[in-house]
């Protein structure tokens, strides 16, 4: 009797002597949703893509061919169906929970907007009484004012005129010169800015393949991950190590993102969609080398 994709993974697992702790070690997946696949309880994972992804990861993580495993058990895996009911049972909750709120804050809304036209009223008239008596303050100084005229004689009218053609004449220079300078300067950074290489040095294979790159010439700057589609994404420094984004499904609508690369020496980024993911070292692209497979890894080492 041919076995359940669940159980066909466990087989796998404990020929390798493995146990559940060291496959999540290696996947980052958490033991339950481990624990799930092998019970084939696919309603635990968070959502479709989810339960194809992980179960790519363990797949080829207890030496089997992710692709191989998906194709020959396509029919065990949750439908698009199944998926849209979960999600809209979610929405018709959240629409009751709003409703509920919605309800609660009506009765507040009268007595709030009462008093608001109360302080309203009240602020109105304060200032048509402060404008009243800024008004009259002003005609006052004014008819002050306008009794002591000043005279200005004609040689120190001259005098002004000539200082302030003078300064009109000195001003572009001034100004070229700043302009000068700015120049220089971002000759001066562009200059000094040294230059990505990026070098293949070993292509990955299989359905999950991982793909090590040595990247030399970036002491700081971005990594920027754009999408054109929905992507699973995983970003660590180094492997292993700490996520530098959250490991979740990412939409289009997310893009661009960024992650700083300052005192970083190695990047290991995790796509569920290659095809519709692009990877950028300060604005040089890292080319998947399989242009068609949507599981792949990227690692990427900095040198000097």
């Amino acid at each position: 009797m041919e076995m359940d994709i669940g159980s066909r993974l466990r087989e796998a697992r404990e020929s390798k002597g493995l146990s559940l702790e060291e496959v999540q070690e290696n996947t980052k997946i958490q033991k339950r949703y481990l624990q799930a696949i092998e019970n084939n309880e696919f309603k635990v994972l968070p959502g479709k893509f989810y339960t194809r992804a992980f179960i790519r990861e363990y797949a080829a993580a207890v030496g089997l061919d992710p692709e191989q495993v998906m194709e020959e058990h396509k029919g065990e895996l949750p439908t698009y169906e199944d998926e849209e009911a979960i999600q809209y049972s979610r929405v018709q909750k959240t629409r009751k929970e709003t409703t509920a709120k919605a309800s609660g804050g009506s009765r507040v809304f009268p007595s709030l907007l009462t008093l608001l036209v109360i302080v309203g009223t009240l602020f109105m008239v304060w200032f048509f009484l402060l404008n009243n008596d800024s008004s009259e303050n002003g005609k006052a100084q004014d008819t002050s004012e306008s009794s002591d005229e000043v005279f200005v004689p004609a040689d120190s009218e001259d005098d002004s005129s000539e200082e302030g053609q003078k300064e009109e004449e000195d001003a572009p220079s001034d100004g070229a010169s700043d302009e000068d300078q700015s120049a220089e300067k971002e000759q001066d950074q562009a200059e000094e800015k040294p230059e990505v290489e990026m070098n293949l040095v070993e292509e990955g294979s299989g359905g999950f393949p991982e793909h090590v790159f040595e990247v030399s010439g970036v002491k700081e700057g971005t990594l920027t991950i754009e999408l054109t589609g929905t992507s699973y994404l995983e970003v660590h420094a180094p492997k292993n190590g700490e996520n530098l984004i959250q490991p979740i499904e990412y939409t289009i609508d997310k893009s661009p993102i960024t992650v700083e690369l300052s005192g970083k020496e190695q990047l290991y980024i995790k796509t569920g969609n290659a095809p519709g993911t692009t990877v950028k070292v300060n604005d040089q692209e890292v080319e998947f080398p399989n242009k068609e497979l949507s599981t792949q890894k990227l690692l990427l080492n900095f040198k000097e």
